[in-house]
């Protein structure tokens, strides 16, 4: 009896004694349950629950002679109904974290004021840091997003979780414009933003360190790193009003100056 593949049924939710008779079933074809217990190392005292739990699983089926013999279900569409049913069961699993998640979100957020400490600094170092500390902050966002940028990107992964949190915040409601120089270069992205509701000006000019306002009471400025400006080296984040506001004044006059982009230019 081949245990390899015993185990790899094993894995597809069946008992050991379950996945061994199904092999056994599959390597010798038509056979009673004694001929199955002896071939399968499964316990004579067992084997009939065994082969009588493949049949209700439609993984094998079962004639009405005597001795009754057992046959399986060709192994195409039993490792099909073993797949469907390890899903479902995962999908039942993922539901019941969400909602746990959900419930804990909600716990949490009662014993907080809904407010970070002001005069925080902090710094994430090396891209996925980065990234993290960026889409946290994004998180905490309640009202207003100020993106002002040139011509840097960064990593595929990011764009892709960077965009879609961007959208996120965009249906929940909160306002976002973003100000840059070239955007030709991110048009397919930039146009999804726009169909959700974001603002887009370009300017001639802005600063080279990109930053982003958050509800005018934070700064993310992104470092990117100099000798490759598709990498976010780190992300600084300022929890300070007035260097907040002081940066959001010139947002706003940059911004003022630009002109609406739009995906025909």
């Amino acid at each position: 009896m081949d245990d390899d593949h015993a185990e790899l049924l094993t894995e597809l939710g069946l008992s050991s004694y379950e996945a061994k008779a199904y092999v056994v079933l599959a390597q010798y074809g038509s056979m009673s349950a004694d001929e199955v217990a002896e071939e399968s190392d499964v316990p004579r005292g067992r084997v009939y629950d065994v082969l009588n739990s493949l049949v209700d699983r439609d993984l094998a089926r079962a004639d009405d002679g005597r001795p009754r013999t057992y046959v399986y279900v060709e192994p195409d569409e039993a490792v099909e109904q073993l797949l469907d049913k390890r899903i479902d069961e995962l999908e039942t699993q993922r539901s019941a974290y969400e909602q746990t998640a959900a419930t804990a979100t909600d716990a949490l957020a009662a014993i907080t004021n809904g407010e970070q400490p002001g005069g925080f600094a902090t710094s994430a170092v090396h891209e996925d840091a980065a990234r993290k500390l960026l889409l946290e902050r994004f998180a905490a966002t309640d009202e207003t997003i100020r993106i002002a940028a040139n011509t840097v990107d960064v990593s595929p992964e990011f764009k892709s979780e960077f965009v879609s949190r961007l959208q996120e915040l965009l249906d929940a409601g909160v306002s976002v414009r973003l100000l840059g120089v070239d955007l030709d270069h991110a048009a397919d992205r930039i146009s999804r933003l726009i169909d959700a509701g974001m603002t887009v000006r370009k300017t001639d000019h802005v600063p080279h360190q990109r930053f982003i306002i958050l509800d005018d009471d934070e700064v993310c400025l992104e470092v990117v790193n100099p000798m490759s400006g598709e990498e976010l080296l780190a992300v600084v984040n300022f929890r300070d009003d007035e260097t907040a506001r002081t940066l959001a004044k010139s947002f706003d006059e940059l911004w003022e100056q630009g002109t609406p982009w739009s995906l025909e230019e």
